[in-house]
């Protein structure tokens, strides 16, 4: 006699147990100069990627220099002693494969990826502009035209200018502070040689690791990048003594005016955690129930509860030398002080009451499960073990991210938020309708009115 399993479709289905995914094994060898390399074997597809992440980006920019890591890391694939740039392009196409330089906070890396079959001819080109960038003076001033044409398009949008506020308001005088892409007149002051400075300051055997993964062994990448780097030299100049911010005594709004927007762009922050703080795992739960994704307890407030925008979102930017709390959304400009409001509601009770149960499982569960997806690619896979390199991460990190993940209790989770969320020394900035908004904002903290610089 056959029976039927009679289910309640009123409850949503219990998770089951996590499934044994580890992050992929890493081997670490290195050139004869020393230089780091880690290596991620993955044979499955005739794929290869590889990147020279060197120690140092836009955080050692001046404030006169802004944008000078971004500008430097741009110009590497445009021209080479050897090879114009078009030249370059033509060849790493013709394999079917990429070529790309650029600069993050803490880094400047260049990378490719190709089929297997052709990574001779990637890892020539990837020497070439390592090695021998001319940073010609004709192709400096193509680039400096699209950055400030870039640029000024940028001021045009509301998002932007509120993102750039609240860093300087957060960061105050670090590097972290600045425009990463440079503004109008640092950009329209670089020519070649100090492009070629900045780039010598860090292009250095001793400041430099690489990351390797995909169809290739240890012996083969080992030989061929011993080969095309042999003639590497450079002694990378001591990184800038930076002073660290802290936290203001007081909240403080900064409105940016933009006449007649019908929408405000709002964030709303303060300083944070390090990317290797001990607490990172623990804060990034905490951000996820926040603010970290559609179910967070911010976007259901501002979205779907008072329907003042399409979604919000929080989240911790942590670098190398310290980092920030932000939470980001764009509304009507009628419910801006209310949307604000009710961030700091939000904020307010993640520190006051303790997570349910219900509620951290289900949190948990979407990081756990979405965990195996982030890791799919052999890019993926580089960009996780060059975090583990440049942030001291220790390697078996990401071995035991989800099982970190998974023992996180409500208490854990309570005490990061009283350690870690400050609402009382908020940085709000606000893109939108000074006239219409001035006078609702100045509850909030000391306002100040800034023109679009």
């Amino acid at each position: 006699m056959n029976t039927t399993t009679v289910f309640d479709r009123t409850q949503p289905p219990k998770p089951g147990s996590i499934a044994q995914i580890g992050f992929p094994k890493f081997i670490t060898t290195a050139l004869p100069s020393g230089t780091p390399i880690y290596l991620v074997e993955n044979h499955g597809q005739p794929l290869v990627s590889i990147s020279i992440y060197f120690q140092g980006g836009s955080s050692s920019d001046t404030i006169s220099t802004q944008g000078l890591a971004s500008l430097s890391a741009e110009l590497l694939t445009k021209g080479t002693a050897n090879r114009t740039a078009t030249e370059i392009a033509e060849q790493i196409d013709f394999v079917g494969g990429s070529l790309g330089a650029s600069a993050s906070w803490d880094s400047t890396t260049i990378s490719t990826a190709v089929l297997s079959r052709y990574l001779t001819t990637a890892i020539e080109l990837l020497a070439d502009v390592a090695l021998n960038p001319l940073f010609a003076q004709e192709e400096v001033d193509r680039i400096r035209t699209q950055r400030l044409a870039s640029i000024k398009h940028a001021k045009s949008d509301a998002g932007y200018l509120a993102d750039v506020q609240v860093s300087k308001s957060i960061y105050q005088s670090h590097p972290y502070s600045h425009e990463a892409a440079g503004t109008e007149s640092t950009i329209a002051s670089f020519q070649s040689e100090a492009l070629q400075t900045h780039y010598a300051r860090i292009n250095s055997p001793s400041n430099a690791f690489f990351v390797v993964a995909g169809d290739v062994t240890e012996s083969e990448i080992v030989r061929l990048l011993s080969n095309a780097f042999s003639s590497w030299k450079g002694i990378a100049k001591a990184p800038l003594t930076n002073e660290m911010p802290t936290l203001p005594s007081k909240p403080q709004v900064k409105l940016i005016g933009r006449p007649q927007s019908v929408q405000s762009a709002l964030r709303v922050g303060h300083l944070a955690i390090t990317r290797s703080h001990p607490d990172y795992v623990q804060c990034y739960v905490l951000n996820m129930l926040l603010g970290g994704y559609f179910n967070s307890r911010i976007n259901q407030n501002l979205r779907e509860k008072n329907g003042f925008t399409y979604g919000a979102r929080s989240y911790f930017d942590a670098r190398k030398q310290t980092g920030a709390f932000i939470a980001s959304t764009e509304v009507r400009t009628e419910v801006t002080a209310a949307a604000i409001r009710e961030i700091i509601v939000e904020i307010d009770r993640i520190r006051t009451e303790a997570v349910s149960p219900e509620e951290l499982s289900m949190v948990k569960q979407y990081i756990i499960g979405s965990f195996p997806l982030s890791i799919e690619t052999p890019q993926q896979i580089a960009s996780r073990v060059a975090a583990i390199v440049l942030y001291g991460l220790g390697n078996g990190y990401y071995d035991t991210f989800r099982d970190t993940v998974a023992a996180t209790t409500s208490d854990d989770l309570l005490r990061a938020a009283q350690e870690h969320l400050h609402p009382k020394v908020l940085s709000i900035a606000v893109s939108g309708d000074a006239k219409a908004l001035e006078s609702e904002l100045g509850i909030f903290g000391d306002l100040e009115v800034v023109p679009i610089w």
